[in-house]
């Protein structure tokens, strides 16, 4: 068997999302999608420098070709708005960031006309998901990391918004992922550079958690975690590596059944003891579908040798990744154009 036939046989290149480094489609960038069967990227202000057409192109591109390959394309960016968006003026149309959505006179009229002017950029460059809305209960002496990025001070506010947000979203065609479960409002330090720890009781987290059931309950599409140790839920693990957060909370006790994803396995918060390609293996291993690698593409090829290995040597299943190939599958399948 050859080495591209083993990758779509076992399909292991479908629970990558990757960044890609330039405004065009790179010599590496096709050997991922040709020889590992990678399909599904995100995007940065890096391949949207030359301006709306020059990204629709480079879109397109990726499209087509994941196309001839027989794979199919998911595109993503984080277009939050305010200081969260790599499509940002004088490329692209002026938005307004969360916080100025909450401390609007209506923020319920606010927050559609962000999710509408957000879909409309996002379709005018042939993106398929808005790694958005944010769901994180704003605190005060909270890191600087969520600055302007709450949509409120209170669960209540943050899943009303939160949930108009999704839902005006799904209606103009733009899959949304919420995040940052199970909330990170209480963060001190930044997760890209440290690993944060909440020690708030798993009672008062449990209370905070309603932006997430209604974002569920509402239809977002995917779920992001964090890299962010809650203590009284698990005392050793952030969520990314936290089955006890990814599969007894959210899985069963929420009852997400699509795709969850991780937040960029580079930040300095996965990364404890870890490399990239283990963290990946550790991630998925937990109960995430979708690994992110946003900037390294040598970094995403370590870590799909390392899980061809774990596969060959038993401790990757085939019933495991099928099960994660089809929660994002049934998700494209059901919201991206044929």
């Amino acid at each position: 068997m050859t080495q591209s036939n083993f990758w779509k046989r076992t399909g292991l290149g479908q629970l990558f999302m990757v960044g890609i480094p330039g405004t065009e489609l790179d010599s590496k960038t096709i050997d991922l999608i040709r020889d590992f069967g990678i399909s599904r990227f995100i995007i940065f202000a890096r391949n949207a420098k030359k301006g709306p057409e020059s990204l629709r192109n480079l879109c397109l591109d990726i499209k087509n070709l994941c196309r001839q390959e027989g794979l199919t394309p998911l595109l993503a960016v984080d277009q939050e708005g305010g200081p969260v968006r790599r499509l940002k003026p004088p490329l692209f149309p002026d938005m307004p960031c969360q916080e100025e959505v909450r401390k609007s006179q209506d923020p319920q009229l606010k927050v559609l006309e962000l999710a509408e002017a957000t879909a409309k950029i996002l379709k005018g460059v042939c993106l398929d998901l808005n790694l958005a809305p944010v769901l994180d209960i704003q605190k005060e002496g909270a890191s600087d990391v969520l600055k302007g990025r709450c949509l409120g001070k209170t669960p209540q506010e943050v899943a009303s918004a939160g949930s108009a947000y999704i839902r005006r979203m799904k209606e103009l065609g733009i899959m949304t992922c919420a995040k940052h479960f199970p909330g990170i409002g209480r963060v001190e330090l930044d997760p890209h550079h440290h690993l944060p720890r909440v020690d708030a009781p798993r009672e008062l987290i449990f209370q905070e958690l309603s932006p997430f059931r209604d974002a569920i309950s509402c239809g977002t599409n995917f779920i992001m975690t964090s890299h962010v140790i809650f203590s009284d839920i698990d005392e050793d693990d952030p969520a990314t590596f936290s089955r006890k957060i990814a599969i007894d909370l959210l899985r069963q006790q929420l009852h997400f059944d699509g795709p969850l994803l991780t937040d960029d396995l580079e930040m300095k918060g996965a990364l404890k003891n870890l490399d990239v390609p283990e963290a990946a293996l550790e991630a998925f291993v937990c109960g995430h579908d979708l690994l992110l690698i946003c900037e390294s593409q040598d970094k995403v090829a370590a870590s799909l040798e390392l899980f061809k290995k774990s596969f060959q040597k038993g401790r990757l299943t085939k019933s495991r990744i099928e099960e994660a190939i089809y929660r994002i599958g049934r998700v494209e399948l059901a919201n991206l154009p044929t």
